[in-house]
């Protein structure tokens, strides 16, 4: 019988694994959907879930907890606005090796924001990191183009999106926040549905199974998964984990796609990789 922090553990490298499918499937849909209409379908859809199943657990909203969600779910809004868009230009893999450096701006932006001591871990998981970036990006191997450039500015948004929820995580409920934020990324899509892209919504079976990991596996799921196992491991076991996600993520490019990161791609992504974990377990 698996003890309570071994079946947290489990169910956590599910939940990660599930988030590294989602760069194959995202990149994929958007061959049947313009960006912002596929995030509005899965936002939507992660709106409708989240509510029918937590709604009990979400406490009422103030003013303030509305105003704090907003904050964050702007962040959170066009870092995966970012993603999509740059999933039109570059590969899965690299799109979710660049993502993972949300981890390492933490540190610095911390240090900024809430006055936080950088540690050396830190430091040295941000130059590994950039190191690893210049070679998943390096001209012999695969060049840095307008994709990797919108994946980079979603992984600045990821950073500041984790930053508030550290801030107002304290002070007002979790899932009220998590669902204001869920809503508010999905209403957000309409404007610039019409604002910045033709529409385009092709039905395919591909598109649908896309939408409905994306919003109840790899939203709804996992918001359970983590509120309700994390709390039975440690904290230097989950960060681990979670940074199988951009592995799991080249892993399933390769066997959905095709995607081959080659020698200086796969070198660099493990520069990004030990860069996460130094910064991360640098936190602990």
């Amino acid at each position: 019988m698996l003890t309570p922090s071994r079946k947290a553990e489990l169910c956590l490298l599910l939940m990660t694994l599930i988030w590294g499918s989602t760069f194959p499937l995202v990149k994929t849909a958007l061959s049947f959907s313009s960006p912002f209409i596929f995030l509005l379908l899965r936002f939507g859809l992660a709106s409708l879930v989240v509510w029918l199943i937590f709604s009990q657990n979400i406490s009422f909203m103030n003013k303030d907890a509305l105003k704090a969600g907003a904050i964050i779910g702007i962040f959170l809004f066009f870092g995966f606005a970012f993603q999509t868009l740059g999933l039109q230009y570059t590969t899965a893999s690299k799109s979710a090796f660049i993502t993972g450096l949300f981890v390492v701006m933490i540190p610095p932006l911390s240090f900024v924001i809430l006055k936080e001591k950088i540690r050396v871990f830190s430091l040295i998981g941000v130059i590994l990191a950039v190191s690893g970036l210049f070679l998943l990006t390096h001209p012999k191997g695969s060049k840095f183009n307008l994709g990797d450039l919108f994946t980079f500015f979603c992984a600045v948004c990821f950073s500041f999106q984790v930053i508030f929820v550290q801030i107002y995580t304290k002070r007002f409920d979790f899932f009220a926040l998590t669902f204001v934020q869920i809503v508010l990324t999905t209403f957000l899509c309409l404007p610039f549905i019409f604002l910045f892209e033709g529409t385009k919504l092709i039905y395919h079976p591909y598109l649908i199974i896309a939408v409905l990991v994306c919003a109840i596996l790899a939203t709804s799921l996992a918001l359970f998964i983590q509120n309700s196992m994390q709390k039975n491991t440690t904290a230097v076991k989950a960060a681990l984990i979670y940074a199988m996600e951009p592995v799991f993520a080249a892993i399933f490019s390769f066997i959905l796609l095709g995607e081959v990161l080659g020698r200086l791609g796969i070198l660099g992504g493990g520069l990004i990789l030990l860069g996460m974990l130094c910064s991360e377990l640098g936190r602990r």
